[in-house]
């Protein structure tokens, strides 16, 4: 078994690995070994269709597992939707999980910046035409960097996608994302490994309400929040992305050198695998 640290990141919704490099450079850098996978149907890809929040979490579950089995320490963190995808892997892998990291967890859509239409997504849902409506994404596109900002906008205009994610996300996968979040919830007092938040201020998507829902029910008796006081939403591409993947590479080390706890095993409510 590999002694060498592993550490699974996942993206947020609709958008790449690259929004993740900036923290995956850092551990890399620290020894760590890093994988950001791509999920069929999470992943953007301009010919795919999203696919149902289960499928997201297998394929979460067999990067992880593929990790486990090679490395005696398995870190995950994710941004955003990536983020409860992390939490599920966590319920779904008791014990196994060395440490967490979520980045802009978005357990409420109640930023500053949410566009109005999406606040009436729920009668989309359910409507015959929900496989062809799409979000739009717009300024500031989760970045309070202006300089990156624009870099941001002319790749969306050019290539319809950038590191921030695609320029449009289909209805259906905000609707799969709230059904795998209301699974999460369920699950948090469950989740017991070390749990560090990181989450900006002025996140235009979620308050300062969302990583305080979830320190309040995780079961884990090591938990941190971090809030950034200069960045949006895209906390791993912001002004502050440095000290985020500081943040995320110490707590990682600092668990690193802790022994494993004795976690008692138990069977998550919603299994997948």
């Amino acid at each position: 078994m590999n002694k060498v640290p592993a550490v699974l990141l996942l993206h947020g919704l609709w958008s790449s690995p690259s929004e993740m490099l900036p923290v995956a450079n850092a551990l890399r850098r620290s020894g760590y070994r890093v994988e950001i996978p791509e999920i069929v149907g999470y992943t953007y890809a301009a010919e795919t269709r999203v696919r149902p929040w289960r499928d997201w979490l297998r394929a979460a579950l067999a990067a992880f597992d593929a990790l486990a089995a090679e490395h005696e320490s398995v870190f995950v963190g994710g941004l955003c939707v990536g983020g409860m995808l992390s939490l599920a892997v966590a319920a779904h892998r008791p014990g196994k999980v060395k440490a967490l990291s979520i980045l802009s967890p978005s357990v409420f859509f109640d930023g500053w910046g949410v566009p109005r239409l999406t606040r009436l997504r729920h009668i989309g849902y359910y409507s015959p035409f929900r496989y062809f409506w799409k979000v739009q994404e717009q300024e500031p596109f989760g970045v309070k960097n202006p300089l990156i900002r624009r870099w941001i906008a002319r790749e969306m205009e050019n290539r319809k996608v950038s590191a921030a994610g695609a320029a449009a996300l289909p209805l259906t996968g905000l609707h799969e994302s709230e059904r795998l979040l209301a699974v999460v919830k369920r699950l948090l007092p469950d989740i017991a490994a070390p749990t560090l938040i990181i989450h900006a201020r002025e996140d235009e998507i979620s308050t300062l309400r969302s990583p305080h829902f979830l320190l309040e029910r995780l079961g884990s008796r090591v938990k941190h929040l971090r809030v950034l006081e200069n960045s949006y939403h895209m906390v791993t591409l912001d002004n502050e992305r440095q000290q985020v993947a500081a943040y995320v590479n110490d707590f990682f080390l600092g668990q690193a050198t802790l022994p494993e706890s004795s976690v008692l095993p138990f069977m998550p409510k919603t299994r997948v695998a």
